[in-house]
């Protein structure tokens, strides 16, 4: 009897981890994919800068770059405590104000300037996702129930060792080590921008190097 109320129990918990798991690792690839084209917006922004022609549209340029190297150094390492960073904050701020000031009178230059104003509000727009996902967790009330069965499942594997045996002893340790594999990497999943197993930043770097490199 404890043998088949170990073997539900962990096949049920390990059926809802598993589950689990795999939206969590389709959700990651989703935000990866989401920091990919935050990169090429800002890639986009600085080629319709440099498009412009105009001298003073071209200086915003700097400004850009702070604010994407600003992405990376400051306000990466803030992600994986759910919050975005001041720093960044002002720089884009910064940004847009330099973009505002310039004045646009012909119809060809007011043309250009509404791609990049348009530009500018996408690459806002994803940077607020970002942080909004960052945000994004799996509920306590998933957690509890995720641990009561595991501790259900171990308390089972003690009844059923009154009368242990060799391989009763090894398949017991094996279901309760594959459920706290599956639960571990659960828990590192949940928090997509910590640790070196969560989103990568690389795209960014990438631009931020493209940049640097148009003089």
């Amino acid at each position: 009897m404890a043998a088949g109320g170990i073997a539900s129990a962990a096949a049920l918990t390990g059926i809802v981890l598993a589950f689990v798991l795999a939206l969590t690792n389709q959700t990651v690839d989703s935000y990866q994919g989401q920091v990919s084209v935050e990169a090429a917006q800002i890639r986009n922004l600085d080629k319709l800068l440099i498009a412009s022609g105009d001298e003073k549209i071209k200086s915003c340029r700097k400004d850009l770059l702070s604010y994407a190297q600003s992405i990376v150094n400051d306000e990466w390492p803030q992600l994986q405590y759910q919050n975005g960073s001041t720093v960044t904050s002002k720089l884009l701020t910064q940004f847009d104000s330099c973009i505002l000031a310039v004045d646009r009178k012909a119809q060809s230059e007011i043309a250009a300037y509404l791609d990049i104003v348009k530009s500018s509000s996408q690459m806002t727009e994803s940077r607020e996702t970002r942080i909004s996902n960052s945000q994004s967790l799996l509920p306590p009330l998933f957690w509890m129930v995720m641990h009561l069965g595991l501790l259900f499942t171990i308390i089972l594997s003690a009844l059923s060792f009154y009368t242990p045996g060799k391989i009763r002893v090894i398949n017991c340790s094996l279901q309760i080590v594959t459920l706290c594999i599956i639960m571990a990497l659960n828990i590192i999943l949940d928090r997509p921008y910590g640790g070196s197993n969560g989103i990568s930043n690389q795209p960014l770097v990438d631009v931020i190097e493209h940049l640097q490199s148009i003089k």
